[in-house]
């Protein structure tokens, strides 16, 4: 929770004029909208609704609920987005040091080694590297939409000056440790297809089909422990795959079983919704199986979560 004193309270509230129960000029829609982009958290939510349903009470509840570095964020948000309609004065300048301050906890925190901490916390630039194949002789892939959503995303982020994306189409084997030592990413995101038997399927030199077993991309990754933070395995049957990475990688996703393309797009997007403001990489997990949901799929049990030498979540 917040440390947001009484005081401080107040002068935000003020300011976003929150006396009657609204925030600012928000609709329950477009505050619901500008809360997940600019935090990644659905705001209306029943655990933000136990002092009452209005925006300003699910805000209050915010606050009470949400740790220093997340509110000290969004009122940094909702103030650039009153700034939008009206001049600052003395009130905004003093919430604004309220926003400064809150935000200082991300950088005086010492988290343990067992707490999940955003990759924004680690480096200056997070480098993602997307691998994607889509083989002649397999069922096509909506893998060209899916990268326009990640560009989306990422440029739509408030943190996107944070964030660079490289890609590479039509993937060999011999591809993938050439872009890991090329490009030098954080972030690996796959996106293709599994077999059933948990081979991923990269291609061949004629475009076809080239599955890779679990134990050989393991050992890829092996080499690569310190650099890479995240694997994400946006394909069918990548379980397999996801956990033996995990003996080396901090966080690896994949799939239990198949998954559709507009599941694996809509994962995708809210976990790099997620990541563009700046949350961990369980929270943008946990934002990808939500953003399944809200597109009324039945798939968001398929994404599973391995940490390193943990179980999936």
């Amino acid at each position: 929770m917040s440390n947001l004193s009484s005081i401080e309270k107040k002068k935000l509230e003020k300011l976003l004029e929150m006396g009657s129960g609204y925030v600012i000029d928000f609709s329950n829609r477009t505050f619901k909208d500008f809360i997940i982009e600019c935090s990644g958290i659905d705001i209306y939510d029943d655990k933000y609704a136990y002092l009452g349903s209005s925006k300003a009470n699910r805000l209050r509840a915010f606050w009470d609920q949400e740790p220093d570095p997340i509110v000290g964020k969004l009122v940094l948000d909702l103030l650039e987005y009153w700034k939008t309609e009206k001049s600052p004065n003395d009130i905004y300048d003093e919430c604004s040091k309220i926003s400064a301050r809150l935000m200082q906890a991300v950088i005086k925190e010492d988290p343990s080694p067992d707490k999940a901490v955003s990759i924004l916390e680690k480096a200056h630039t997070i480098s993602i590297l997307l691998l994607s194949a889509d083989p002649t002789n397999a069922s096509r892939l909506r893998i060209g939409e899916e990268l326009r959503e990640i560009q989306e995303r990422l440029q739509l982020a408030r943190l996107r000056e944070k964030f660079t994306l490289d890609q590479r189409m039509s993937v060999r084997p011999t591809d993938i440790s050439q872009a890991l030592l090329d490009i030098q990413p954080h972030i690996v995101h796959f996106s293709g297809h599994g077999a059933a038997n948990g081979a991923l399927c990269f291609e061949n030199r004629v475009g076809e089909v080239h599955p890779t077993m679990p134990d050989a991309l393991a050992a890829l990754f092996e080499q690569f422990t310190d650099q890479v933070s995240c694997v994400l395995l946006n394909s069918c049957y990548s379980e397999d795959q996801a956990v033996a990475i995990a003996e080396h990688i901090d966080y690896v996703i994949g799939m239990n079983r198949a998954i559709g393309d507009n599941a694996a797009i809509a994962f995708a997007i809210g976990f790099y919704q997620a990541l563009g403001a700046g949350r961990t990489i369980e929270e943008a997990y946990k934002l990808g199986c939500v953003q399944i949901r809200l597109q009324g799929i039945p798939e968001h049990l398929t994404p599973v979560l391995i940490r390193k030498g943990k179980s999936s979540l």
